[in-house]
């Protein structure tokens, strides 16, 4: 019976999004000079989205 049980869901792309946000990245120059270079690159998301 205990192979039918389905585990709820953690959601882990909270602290994923907390943690790599854009306004995380904003708040150091590392990660300016991140977002930076991937605007030079073209990058469509700079940071990660929400799934």
């Amino acid at each position: 019976m205990a192979s039918k049980l389905r585990r709820v869901r953690k959601y882990k792309w909270l602290k994923r999004l907390r943690t790599h946000w854009f306004r995380e990245k904003m708040k150091k120059r590392t990660g300016r000079r991140i977002l930076s270079n991937r605007r030079k690159k073209g990058r469509k998301q700079l940071t990660p989205q929400r799934p």
